[in-house]
């Protein structure tokens, strides 16, 4: 079981990414996905959506997975892996998770992952959140990230943007970088081709 971990500030875009994302990858003879859900407060608004959409969601409630639900994150995994057995586990996690935590975790009491994905979004209508003194969270997010997507390139503000890309850059030159929209689909099908790539490898 491989798992792809969704991150981003609040308001990033990640639930419509991840449904539209999804909606790409599920077919008959493509691989199976489960989506795990950790929301901080205590009602699953995007749990109840995407469950909706039919996809299968499991939910981690009143904390974050990085901190107070470490332990948890670790023993739903384990039960998806037992009970589902699916080709992937797609976490969303909060908005302030501090993604090297959640690796720290994983590497230390799940080593039965056959590979981790970071997909991480950035908010153009939010440049100043990557150019001027960048929040702590945000900078995790990135500097773990194995794909960046620029998103939100539908906005009027949005679109190519160097300097976000150079500050990107900056922060994690391996990482591969996508601007896209979700909400409009907008390169949503080469953010696809990138994980569909990255789930071939090794298998």
């Amino acid at each position: 079981m491989k798992l792809i971990i969704v991150s981003g500030f609040l308001g990033s875009g990640k639930t419509t990414l991840l449904l539209e994302l999804t909606r790409r990858l599920a077919s008959a003879e493509g691989p199976s996905f489960v989506i795990l859900e950790n929301e901080v407060g205590e009602i699953s608004v995007d749990g109840a959506f995407l469950s909706g959409q039919g996809l299968q969601v499991r939910e981690l409630f009143s904390g974050c997975v990085c901190c107070q639900l470490a332990g948890d994150l670790v023993v739903a995994l384990r039960e998806i892996a037992s009970t589902l057995d699916p080709d992937c586990v797609i976490l969303e996690v909060s908005g302030l998770a501090r993604v090297e935590s959640i690796l720290e975790t994983l590497e230390r009491y799940f080593r039965e992952l056959e590979g981790t994905m970071v997909i991480t979004l950035a908010d153009l209508e939010r440049r100043e959140l990557y150019l001027e003194e960048p929040i702590p969270f945000v900078i995790n997010q990135l500097r773990q990230a194995d794909l960046v997507v620029l998103n939100k390139a539908d906005s009027g503000v949005g679109g190519p943007d160097t300097a976000v890309e150079r500050r990107i850059a900056d922060l994690n030159p391996a990482a591969a970088v996508v601007t896209a929209s979700a909400l409009e689909g907008t390169n949503l099908d080469l953010v696809a081709e990138k994980v569909r790539s990255w789930m071939r490898a090794g298998a």
